[in-house]
């Protein structure tokens, strides 16, 4: 589905409906609150039309000298309407602070449902999204909804009540007044929904701009180092006024356009106030109302024009909500990652095989061509070659983030598509070239490889590969808290980390891309003897930059255009004196 789809409002009613239903219960309590709230706002106004009347009728006989004003009558009347607000405003309050408190779990939700399909979706889709993308649909747009949530169903809901009880008591008070009254709302809702529909679109485009704006925001602080090393500041900062335009842009049109049904509502108000006052004094003079229920309609006048008034005020909020959650909606129904095979993958004994084993990302570009290769258990495979010539993909598809366009990877004579995809990877653990590490200790970072392992087993593996001595030389230790991009290691002690952590896993297939590419050629050898030692005794297929790293390797590959074009161990490499020997030696041209 493509992300960017619109779904159109009814489904979109019809979809917040069904995030609803998991809280039937909680709503359910909140529409009664509501309804007792306006229950009881709503009827006050035909008490101070009663005592507007006994008023009236009191002076009249004070006036006339006929009788005195009934006092006891008035206070109790006036003492019932101020308990039917004092009421109405504490049922409003336990709505408000009930619905808050679903929305907010609401929210988990989604925030949950966002972060599963993350975790589920193909390696495709994800390289497609954007990250920042991505964050926005986690924090922004869950927390734009929340608020729509909350606002609008508060109003919605309560104003609904209001114009059917207002309505109800209105046609009790005079049929033909209220008549006119609607047709006088309907007449105007007509021109306000024809705004709305087209403040619609803009608010779509608001966001799309703001969400651009964010993922600018987010690479501008990721590469902020490249941007400055390559003077980029003032195209970094032109880029992002392009951005921030459109979203100012987008924004004030949104806003203006939902903003005109303010004055058309507050027109509405007076010509309403001025048909009550015509019409009303006739049916006063005909003897069909009294003074106190031409009050009582300027109320109910004011409960069809204020409801009105507030969904145009919280309109733009609501209109965001409605787009934010079309946008999470859409996400969140991308196609998860297929993994048909429940067959598990239970031990690795003899070999990996390559079989003809073709691949692209797109159907006219191909990476990997009629790849074949034999790898037994326990041997060491290096992958070379320059930039492009599908290296990395051949991990990746050893891995099953992506699915072959033909040919088969067979380990153990079996396809690995036979296999459940978890299963499969839970045999293999990898160093990425780029070391990945998370906001936390030392400690936890390395446990990341093996979530059950003791601290015992973690200083164990991190003295085998001579990560210790670093570690405790940091101000706390493996307790040392590292920061999100672990900036406060130097880059060879992330790597080695990142190597401590594979070792800790302790899996039989061991994956390394390129781990050594963006070190000195010091550190480059602190992590050649870890690796050296987390090699031991595993199956393992090399990325390799440095050749100087992989000449001990049972096998070295060089690819080209996803072929195979030299094959052999290092002897072999060097005695037919092709890419191999002379990237070698060029290489040790340059350490010299």
């Amino acid at each position: 589905m493509d992300s960017n789809e619109k779904i159109g409002i009814r489904k979109v009613f019809k979809n917040i409906l069904s995030i609803m239903d998991g809280y039937r219960l909680k709503f359910i309590i909140t529409g009664i609150f509501a309804l007792l709230s306006v229950l009881f706002t709503v009827y006050s106004p035909i008490l101070l039309g009663d005592a507007i009347n006994v008023l009236f009728d009191g002076s009249n006989k004070l006036l006339n000298h006929t009788g005195t004003m009934d006092f006891s009558a008035l206070t109790n009347i006036l003492l019932l309407a101020a308990t039917l607000y004092f009421l109405s405003a504490t049922f409003n309050y336990l709505q408000t602070y009930l619905l808050k408190e679903t929305t907010m779990e609401i929210s988990f939700s989604l925030r949950k449902q966002v972060i599963d399909k993350v975790l589920s979706l193909p390696m495709d889709t994800l390289d497609n999204n954007q990250r920042g993308e991505t964050i926005s649909r986690l924090i922004s747009d869950v927390d734009i909804l929340e608020e729509a949530l909350t606002s609008s169903f508060i109003e919605i809901t309560r104003i609904v009540l209001v114009m059917i009880v207002s309505l109800i008591l209105m046609l009790a008070c005079n049929v033909w007044l209220t008549v006119i009254i609607v047709l006088l709302v309907l007449f105007t809702s007509g021109f306000k929904g024809h705004i709305i529909n087209y403040s619609q679109q803009y608010f779509f485009k608001h966001m799309d701009s703001k969400t651009d704006t964010i993922s600018k925001i987010e690479e501008v602080i990721t590469n902020h180092e490249l941007i400055r090393l390559s003077n980029y500041e003032n195209y970094a900062l032109d880029e992002f006024n392009e951005n921030i335009e459109k979203w100012h842009e987008t924004e004030w049109k949104s806003k203006f356009f939902s903003n005109l049904n303010i004055p058309l509502i507050n027109f509405t108000s007076n010509l309403g106030y001025v048909t009550i006052a015509v019409f009303g004094a006739i049916f006063v003079l005909q003897g069909s109302m009294s003074v106190g229920r031409i009050l009582s309609f300027i109320e109910y006048l004011k409960n069809f024009t204020e409801p009105v008034e507030k969904i145009t005020a919280i309109l733009p909020e609501l209109q965001a909500g409605l787009s934010s959650y079309e946008r999470i909606y859409n996400f969140i129904k991308l196609d998860d990652e297929e993994n048909p095979s429940t067959k598990e993958f239970k031990e690795f004994n003899d070999e990996i095989i390559f079989d003809n084993v073709s691949f692209g990302y797109t159907a006219d570009e191909k990476v990997i061509d009629d790849f074949s290769l034999t790898v037994k258990k326990g041997q060491k495979l290096a992958i070379i070659g320059e930039t492009g010539s599908g290296k990395t993909t051949i991990l990746k598809l050893l891995m099953r983030f992506y699915d072959l366009n033909s040919g088969e990877i067979k380990i153990d004579g079996v396809n690995i598509n036979d296999y459940d995809k978890n299963s499969l990877r839970s045999f293999m653990a990898m160093v990425p070239q780029e070391s990945w590490l998370f906001s936390d200790t030392i400690e936890e970072n390395i446990r990341y490889g093996k979530l059950d392992s003791s601290k015992e087993e973690i200083i164990k593996v991190s003295k085998q590969l001579n990560t210790d001595f670093f570690i405790r030389q940091q101000k706390d230790g493996y307790k040392t808290r590292l920061n999100e991009d672990g900036d406060n290691l130097s880059q060879g002690q992330k790597q080695l980390l990142t190597i401590t952590r594979a070792a800790l896993s302790n899996k039989e297939i061991l994956i390394m891309d390129e781990a050594t590419s963006s070190v000195d050629t010091h550190t480059e050898k602190l992590i050649q003897n870890a690796m050296d030692g987390l090699m031991a005794d595993k199956t393992t297929i090399v990325v390799a930059h440095r050749l100087s790293t992989i000449q001990n390797a049972d096998i070295i590959v060089v690819l080209e255009k996803g072929r195979i074009i030299e094959q052999g161990n290092h002897e072999k490499l060097l005695a037919r004196k092709g890419y191999y020997y002379n990237t070698l030696k060029n290489q040790k041209e340059e350490d010299n």
